[in-house]
């Protein structure tokens, strides 16, 4: 009765083996039909949210993204607007813009960044925007986060 137990054992990790190989093998294939079927996504706290209005300014453009407020459970009361400059080739050592997030038409912050050191300056002119957050290099071009506070 032992060596049934054993020979039970063995033929089942030997069956296992293909089975984990094709798991890890095929990692990528698989996580991609998990995120296709639960219908996940990666958090705007980490993506900057979605771009929802893009501004061209010839040779650079702006790309303005949501506001982000997203809690776990509930909306915060605190968030961020991110804000990103891409180039085909690459952008002016300095850039001065008027920045609307919320699109009513009334500047809600002015912005001057330097490209080259990676730096930036905000001048808050709408309620609701609290300060830098911080400036980030991207592989084409620059972004910012601006600290909101719900209005």
């Amino acid at each position: 009765m032992k060596w049934v137990k054993k020979a039970f054992g063995y033929t089942i990790a030997v069956l296992m083996v293909p089975l984990v190989l094709a798991t890890l093998m095929g990692n990528g294939l698989w996580s991609q039909k998990l995120v296709a079927v639960t219908g996940l996504s990666v958090t705007p706290w980490y993506t900057g949210g979605e771009v929802v209005r893009k501004i061209s300014h010839g040779q650079y453009e702006t790309r303005i993204h949501r506001p982000v407020f997203d809690g776990l459970l509930w909306d915060s009361r605190r968030g961020f607007v991110q804000v990103d400059w891409t180039a085909a080739q690459t952008l002016p050592a300095k850039l001065e813009e008027d920045i609307d997030y919320d699109g009513d038409g009334i500047t809600d912050f002015h912005v001057e960044l330097s490209a080259q050191d990676v730096s930036a300056k905000l001048v808050p002119l709408g309620p609701g925007v609290r300060a830098l957050e911080g400036t980030y290099k991207l592989k084409n071009g620059r972004a910012i986060r601006v600290q909101l506070d719900r209005r």
